[in-house]
């Protein structure tokens, strides 16, 4: 394996990704701001002046740029310049159409390309503490590993080419989706009287944030077991009691408000019976899909 590896992109994020990995490896960093690839050699990385130059110093190349035209373009001048065989190691939050599209311009080169979404922020990169989110179509995951452990603690692979991006925006959604959901509960409890202290021990629980994912996702919904537990009839008057709740105290709520329509629409569905896991019905019929896997 190369001991050499390239980066394009040196901004917070790049410039922390070319510091790992120049514990370890060779590096050759480019960046359009000049001032970045003074910093980077100042500090001992090697740096040069065009993208031709680093296509023909490294055959793995990461990407850390700020927007997918930026990646398609540089793709586009660096692809010709590269050794057939070599390696693009996408880092940049793009969507996974972006990555279909990178790969069309570089197949005709013989340049292989994976996606490597990554799963936390510069903190979490200078710590060597994020994990990397891979979409892989041209199986080369493992002659690279050596380059994403350098700069990462996990490696995961969630699918082919784009999934990892997909992996990420997915995981984002739900992160600021249940951040809204908490602030919005803990409004309702204090404007109740309960301490802030008390809403963040009850919310740490496990009833009310791990166990839908553990147990409702994990041990009904991916199994199809909907039979027992909490019915969807039961859990939909807790939602009811909520909303007059904060009905009453004046407090909105959004999340919470949205939510309860889909057991209205899986109550009319007859599903008021089964667990409440069963709301997974509605999107497996919406989406053609099955949770399942065809178990």
């Amino acid at each position: 394996m190369t001991n050499k590896v390239g980066l394009v992109g040196l901004g917070n994020m790049g410039g922390t990704i070319a510091r790992q990995l120049a514990k370890q490896f060779h590096v050759i960093a480019f960046d359009v701001d000049q001032a970045k690839r003074e910093q980077l050699q100042s500090e001992g990385i090697t740096c040069v002046d065009s993208l031709e130059e680093l296509a023909a110093m490294a055959e793995v190349i990461l990407f850390s740029l700020p927007r997918a035209d930026i990646s398609l373009n540089v793709l586009r001048t660096i692809c010709p310049h590269l050794t057939k065989g070599s390696t693009i190691i996408e880092t940049s939050t793009v969507l996974p159409n972006d990555m279909l599209a990178f790969q069309k311009v570089c197949k005709p080169y013989q340049i292989n390309l994976i996606d490597a979404a990554i799963l936390g922020g510069v903190s979490h990169m200078a710590n060597r503490t994020a994990a990397l989110l891979i979409g892989d179509s041209d199986n080369v995951t493992r002659d690279v590993e050596p380059f994403l452990l350098a700069i990462a603690a996990e490696v995961k692979v969630m699918g082919t080419l784009g999934a990892g991006m997909a992996a990420k925006v997915i995981n984002n959604a739900v992160a600021h989706s249940v951040m809204g959901l908490i602030v919005e509960a803990a409004a309702l409890g204090v404007k109740l009287g309960i301490s802030v202290d008390g809403v963040y021990e009850l919310l740490r629980g496990e009833t009310a944030l791990l166990r839908p994912l553990t147990h409702r996702f994990g041990e009904r919904i991916m199994n199809g077991d909907y039979e027992g537990g909490m019915s969807l009839d039961n859990a939909r008057k807790d939602s009811v009691l909520a909303l007059e709740l904060a009905q009453q105290q004046g407090v909105p709520l959004f999340n919470i408000q949205s939510t309860h329509t889909v057991y209205e629409i899986a109550k009319q569905e007859g599903y008021g019976n089964l667990d409440y896991a069963a709301i997974a019905k509605l999107w497996e019929k919406w989406a053609d899909i099955d949770f399942t896997g065809g178990k």
